[in-house]
């Protein structure tokens, strides 16, 4: 398969870690010019703008899921002096992620690591202010257990902005999960807000995301 032909349906199609390291392994090089671009996928300046909206002013954050590193050089822009690392289970989307400049042509992202988000995350840096994610937890790829993965890597007090795809946060019971953290103790009760993901004109315009905004309150014991 060419990488012009890779697209949602692959994206989609994946079911395992592995299987989501060979898509992204092929798609990397052109991902945001088949696709973001082809698209107008706007879901990564959406999450950044959402994040600047609503969080305070906090110093170090965490990438969930950087892909080729859009979202994170999109909020580099709106908070200049922000030092941001990423994570992803992809080398090759994290190769195009350290590409990215700031505005002043300094490197969007201090650290870069490869993970697999489906099970206990390693960080080596102090918990972070804030996490936030845009096109991880979709169809094939993270769900909502892994929002237990992601916990530990908060300061306590720290902010969760995560975008999930619409189906796959009703089929996959993410309002579930989130109560059951409520319940434990772990976060505050989320705010839950709609965003577009593409901009008008785009194919898919129309498809919609939720965007989870809570704190983390306590570790999960």
């Amino acid at each position: 398969m060419n990488d012009e032909a890779l697209g949602l349906d692959e994206a989609y199609s994946v079911k395992t870690p592995e299987d989501n390291k060979r898509l992204y392994a092929k798609w990397a090089a052109t991902y945001e010019s088949s696709f973001v671009d082809a698209k107008q996928y706007r879901y990564p300046k959406a999450i950044a703008q959402v994040f600047n909206d609503v969080v305070p002013s906090v110093t170090r954050v965490l990438d969930i899921g950087t892909g080729t590193g859009l979202t994170g050089m999109y909020l580099s822009h709106l908070r200049t002096g922000l030092v941001i690392d990423g994570m992803d289970i992809s080398p090759q989307m994290l190769a195009q992620a350290k590409l990215k400049v700031r505005a002043d042509n300094t490197l969007v992202y201090r650290a870069l690591y490869e993970r697999d988000l489906t099970r206990e995350v390693r960080n080596e840096n102090a918990p972070y202010e804030a996490l936030f994610s845009s096109g991880t937890f979709t169809h094939g790829h993270l769900g909502p257990e892994c929002l237990r993965n992601l916990l530990p890597l908060l300061a306590d007090g720290g902010w969760l902005v995560v975008g999930v795809n619409n189906e796959h946060f009703e089929s996959k019971g993410f309002a579930g999960e989130l109560e059951s953290l409520v319940a434990l103790g772990a976060i505050q009760t989320p705010e839950i807000m709609r965003i577009d993901v593409y901009e008008p004109g785009s194919v898919h315009y129309g498809d919609q995301a939720r965007v989870i905004i809570t704190q983390r309150q306590a570790p999960i014991t």
